[in-house]
């Protein structure tokens, strides 16, 4: 995973949210349509002095954040493309979260619009932060890859199921007649559009799946075991130390924090044990160097996980 070297944890998050590798080439999910891309703002020179600026006084994104305060992970990975799209030179902002409604009723609501002065052209940008566990214990050997064999922690999400809903629904909100007349009201034609997804893949240590179409191959693949194997991940992981990371510190690698408390391996199987007995939920953990720095990350089960979710 890529480790932005910054002391702010939410500069790490901004810069792992805005310039990590997508999870997915957006342009391979429709075979023979090339009309929807991943987001074309690359990490410039320009942008590395910035987030290098924002370490050394992070004021201004603590104050973005502060204004609509968030639980829900998803939000907060909204919240910082808002922040970088709103400071950028080569872009500007026109609009986020722009519902569109018709009849007393909402059609739907745009992520993120924007207007690149490099491309001179309009973008809707549809964004999700997502981590998935690999799960089909009775797949083939040489079988293809299935987007619906990767499950969120909590199941109800399927990769699938989002990616069919990315595809045909919010990034085609720009062809209704509705939203066009919206869009013609910000002074907004001919866009062109960007699906952005975030995050990681979990393979099955036991099960180990292929890749599912469209992977990034060049996002490393991470790990999920169940709890009666984490004895031989730790004797190959040989971390100095672990910390089971909350749900708010998902994006940007972790770094060591007084507010979180480490774990040593040899005390970490009871402590999950007791975890997932009552949360009932696979628990992400982080393991780190001697500086406290994270090396890997891996999900950690119940026994019968998905099956008891």
């Amino acid at each position: 995973m890529p480790i932005y070297p910054y002391q702010t944890r939410e500069v790490r998050d901004l810069a792992w949210a805005c310039f990590s590798p997508p999870l997915l080439d957006t342009a391979s999910l429709q075979p023979g349509r090339s009309d929807i891309t991943n987001c074309s703002l690359p990490l410039t020179d320009r942008r590395r002095a910035w987030l290098e600026s924002l370490d050394r006084d992070a004021r201004p994104l603590l104050e973005h954040l502060s204004r609509q305060p968030s639980r829900r992970l998803g939000l907060y990975f909204e919240q910082l493309w808002h922040f970088f799209l709103a400071q950028d030179r080569e872009v500007e902002l026109l609009a986020h979260n722009l519902p569109v409604r018709a009849g007393g009723r909402t059609l739907g609501e745009f992520d993120i619009i924007y207007f690149c002065r490099r491309r001179q052209s309009h973008i809707h940008m549809e964004l999700a932060v997502k981590f998935y566990l690999g799960h089909c214990p009775e797949i083939n050997p040489g079988e293809p890859g299935q987007w619906r064999h990767w499950l969120g922690p909590n199941t109800r999400d399927r990769l699938d199921l989002k990616i069919t809903h990315l595809l045909q629904r919010q990034i085609r909100l720009g062809d209704t007649t509705t939203a066009q007349e919206l869009l013609a009201s910000l002074g907004v034609v001919n866009l062109q559009r960007e699906i952005e997804i975030k995050g990681y893949l979990f393979n099955s240590i036991a099960h180990p799946l292929p890749p599912p179409p469209g992977f990034n191959t060049i996002c490393p693949m991470a790990e999920w075991i169940a709890l009666p194997q984490l004895q031989r991940k730790l004797e190959m992981t040989r971390a100095c130390s672990y910390v089971t990371l909350p749900r708010a510190m998902w994006l940007g690698g972790f770094q060591r924090c007084p507010s979180i408390g480490e774990i040593a391996g040899a005390e970490l199987p009871a402590s999950l044990a007791l975890h997932i007995a009552q949360s009932q939920r696979p628990q992400l953990v982080a393991a780190l160097d001697a500086s406290g720095r994270e090396i890997s990350r891996f999900f950690v089960t119940g026994e019968h996980w998905p099956h008891n979710v």
